[in-house]
């Protein structure tokens, strides 16, 4: 009989795995945190039977929210996460270590399972400052809080395999990677040199690399259709990867077509609230916070007239 705890009780190398969905930071028109939102939209996606949740990351604008609005948030999110035995991790991306570990002490407090990690953004880390960075998240939380390393190459210090080999021996508790990239052979070498750790990647290539070992996907399409990507994720399980394919193809196209939110550069959490105003799955608005304005109405009304004619098969049906 397994020992291996439930993943809403511990998450490890071993049990993380599936469909964990990025939930949006929703604003009011007083540019308030909207706690209401945030709970709804907890329970429709609990109630839609993704396997886990995530906030404060690039969906979720953490680098608009300082620290007194981070533990309010995360007060929330534990809140209502804990009383429905949902697991959850939360972002703590920061351009310094004590702003990291702030909030990787708050959230383990609050009883948050893991964290993504993303490294200090304004300039790369020496070997020697890597080094220390890591030691100094893997001290600040008990060794059965998970550190999951979100790989973007949006900041700086970008592992592969080999360093991720390293890094595991040195970080009991880091247990995976929100892998960013597309490149085959690079997941290739990372699945080769770390098989123990539980990576995960994006819908751009979530057929491929599930393909070649990935766990799972940290997904902003559950935003618009959770029940999309849990048949895609059950289809991969399955080996059923001519279904699989044809989401993968579908989904792209989806994602092509998205680039009309973009607008004049719009990009993360900004579109994804964009493409969120067309789906009827969760409430809050498309609000987001300055310097970074939101999709314009005349834009998510045009991509809502794409969606109707072309992406039926994508959209939320109760």
């Amino acid at each position: 009989m397994s020992t291996e705890p439930a993943m809403s009780q511990r998450l490890t190398r071993d049990n993380l795995r599936g469909v964990w969905a990025a939930i949006t930071t929703p604003f009011d028109d007083n540019d308030r945190f909207d706690e209401g939102a945030f709970r709804e939209n907890i329970r429709r996606l609990h109630a839609a039977g993704v396997h886990g949740i995530y906030t404060t990351d690039s969906d979720g604008e953490f680098y608009a929210i300082e620290f007194d609005e981070f533990k309010q948030i995360v007060r929330v999110f534990a809140d209502e996460t804990q009383r429905l035995s949902f697991p959850t991790q939360v972002g703590v991306t920061w351009c310094n270590t004590q702003g990291m570990l702030d909030r990787l002490q708050f959230a383990a407090g609050c009883g948050i399972l893991g964290a993504h990690v993303g490294h200090p953004f304004f300039m790369p880390m020496t070997p020697e400052s890597y080094t220390a960075f890591w030691q100094d998240v893997r001290r600040a939380v008990p060794e059965t809080f998970a550190l999951i390393h979100y790989n973007t190459p949006r900041v700086h210090n970008y592992q592969h395999g080999p360093d991720y080999a390293v890094l595991a021996e040195q970080v009991p508790n880091l247990v995976g990677s929100k892998h960013v990239g597309a490149d085959v052979p690079d997941f290739l070498t990372l699945i080769a040199d770390t098989p123990h750790l539980s990576h995960f990647t994006g819908e751009h290539c979530f057929t491929p690399f599930m393909l070649l070992g990935a766990r799972g996907v940290y997904s902003w399409l559950t935003s618009f259709n959770p029940r999309y990507v849990l048949d895609w994720y059950n289809d991969c399980l399955n080996q059923r990867w001519e279904q699989a394919l044809h989401r993968q193809r579908r989904v792209h196209a989806f994602s092509q077509a998205k680039r009309v939110l973009a607008g004049s550069g719009n990009l993360h959490g900004i579109l994804n609230k964009g493409m969120g105003a067309v789906s009827p799955f969760l409430v809050g608005g498309k609000s987001t916070r300055r310097p970074y304005l939101p999709v314009s109405d005349n834009l998510i009304e045009q991509f809502g007239r794409i969606v109707e004619e072309q992406f039926q098969d994508l959209v939320w049906a109760p």
